[in-house]
């Protein structure tokens, strides 16, 4: 299993949060828009690379990632 890194000294705000906060603060400009900055500000600060990514998401691409590796049965693929 992949160990989590721990993000004491980092600085984060979650999606949700930052979505609520900026709806409220400029509520004249439509969700949409406002997730469609958020995204281009991740973007240009990122390049677009997930830096990081919950534990469960990991858990969760290890149990797909058995499946899709387990040998055919009968001709069919297993996992799709």
């Amino acid at each position: 299993m992949v160990d989590p890194v721990t993000l004491e000294d980092e600085k984060f705000i979650g999606y949700a949060s930052l979505l609520e906060h900026l709806q409220s603060r400029f509520p004249g400009i439509p969700r949409d828009r406002i997730e469609q900055i958020i995204v281009a500000e991740n973007d240009a600060i990122t390049g677009g690379f997930l830096l990081v990514v919950p534990v469960g998401v990991a858990a969760g691409a290890v149990e797909m990632l058995e499946r899709e590796s387990l040998p055919e049965a009968d001709g069919e693929v297993v996992a799709s």
